[in-house]
C-alpha cells in the first residue's frame, strides 16, 4: 500500500555496465589521441633540434670565418686549412686562422686578435665526433697560455670545408703558399651521425647542410662564390 510519497529510482546494474563502457570507450580515445599528438611533439622536437643544433655551430664557425684578418703584419698567422678524417670514415677536417672575433671568456687586456682553431675531436662521453672551436688570446705574451676550448656542436657524423680561390674549389689551403692570400670564401658542411652509425657507418646519413661564407679581407674576387645564408 502507497503512502503517497514519490520512490527514488535507482540505476540498475545493466544502466551501470553501459555508463561505465562508454567511460572506457572515451578514455581510450582521449589516451590513443595524446599518444598520437605526445609522440608527434616528441619528434618535431627531435627533427628541429637537429636542425637547431647545426645552424647553431655553422653560425659561430661563419662569424669566425668573416672576421679572419690577412696574414700578414704585426700579428701575421697562417690561415691554414687541412683535410681529416673520423675514425667511421667521414671527413674531419680542421682550420686555423686569425680573426677579430671574442673568446669565449672576453679577457681585459688581451687584444682584440685571436688564433681560432676548429678541430673535430672524439667526445669523452662516447657520443662520437664533437666539433670543437679553440681560441687562443694574447698572442703578443711573452707566453701563449691555453687556448679557450668550447665544443660548438656533438654527434658529429661529418665536417668538411672547401676553399674558392676565385676559379676552382680546393680541398685544403695554406696562405704561407698562396702569398699570404685569404680564399674568397669557404663551403662548409656539417652532417649529424645517426644513433646507428656511432658503431659503423650506415648508408643513411643524419642532418647533412653545406654553407658557403665569404670572406671579406680576401684580395680574391669571389667570382662565382655566393655567400648562402644561415636561414
Amino acid at each position: 500500500m502507497s503512502d503517497g510519497r514519490p520512490q527514488a529510482r535507482a540505476f540498475t546494474l545493466l544502466e551501470m555496465l553501459v555508463a561505465m563502457a562508454i567511460m572506457v570507450v572515451l578514455a581510450g580515445s582521449l589516451y590513443a589521441t595524446l599518444y598520437t599528438a605526445f609522440r608527434a611533439r616528441r619528434s618535431c622536437t627531435s627533427a628541429v633540434e637537429e636542425v637547431r643544433k647545426v645552424e647553431l655551430a655553422l653560425g659561430r664557425v661563419r662569424a669566425d670565418i668573416r672576421a679572419a684578418v690577412v696574414p700578414k703584419g704585426i700579428l701575421a698567422g697562417a690561415f691554414i686549412g687541412e683535410q681529416g678524417t673520423a675514425t667511421l670514415g667521414g671527413p674531419a677536417d680542421s682550420l686555423i686562422l686569425h680573426c677579430t672575433a671574442p673568446g669565449s671568456e672576453p679577457v681585459e687586456g688581451t687584444g682584440d686578435i685571436r688564433m681560432v682553431e676548429f678541430v673535430c675531436e672524439q667526445a669523452d662521453d662516447g657520443t662520437g665526433l664533437a666539433l670543437v672551436r679553440r681560441v687562443t688570446t694574447n698572442l703578443l705574451g711573452p707566453t701563449v697560455g691555453e687556448p679557450d676550448v668550447d665544443v660548438l656542436c656533438r654527434g658529429v657524423g661529418a665536417f668538411a670545408l672547401r676553399y674558392f680561390d676565385g676559379l676552382d674549389w680546393l680541398d685544403t689551403w695554406d696562405s704561407t703558399t698562396q702569398d699570404n692570400q685569404l680564399p674568397a670564401a669557404v663551403e662548409v658542411t656539417l652532417e649529424l651521425e645517426l644513433e646507428t652509425d656511432r658503431q659503423t657507418r650506415a648508408d643513411a646519413a643524419g642532418y647533412r647542410t653545406s654553407r658557403v661564407f665569404l670572406v671579406p679581407c680576401s684580395t680574391i674576387e669571389a667570382g662565382v662564390a655566393t655567400e648562402v645564408p644561415l636561414f
